[in-house]
């Protein structure tokens, strides 16, 4: 079963918010992934009193700019294997985190095609 989530773009930043109902304290942190280095491109937010616990229950990601994402972000954030979710104000159900990032990043680099062309 999937997820609800919230979905928040705002010319290349996007966020996605699981849960968006309620309301916890999130804390950004890096993922422990050997080999990889998120740098500035994707941001990975947990919920901090599990956190604290040494327990990584994941809240969501934002990305500052869609359009730096690189495949080795979508292959990390397949490696923590976040729930699937629901997008449902983009018609979007049952896609895994991946999916909905993939979509906006694909959807914003056809719209700038169109306006170039």
């Amino acid at each position: 079963m999937a997820m609800k989530a919230e979905l928040f773009r705002h010319d290349e930043f996007v966020a996605i918010n699981l849960n968006p109902d309620e309301r916890r304290l999130k804390v950004e942190d890096e993922p422990a992934l050997p080999g990889y280095d998120p740098g500035w491109r994707i941001w990975f937010n947990w919920d901090d009193e599990k956190l604290d616990h040494g327990e990584h229950e994941f809240l969501g990601v934002e990305v500052p700019n869609i359009d730096r994402l690189e495949e080795q972000d979508f292959v990390a954030l397949e490696r923590l294997n976040p729930p699937r979710i629901d997008l449902p104000e983009e018609r979007l159900f049952g896609v895994t985190v991946v999916d909905a990032l993939r979509w906006v990043k694909r959807s914003r680099l056809n719209r700038q095609s169109r306006i170039s062309a």
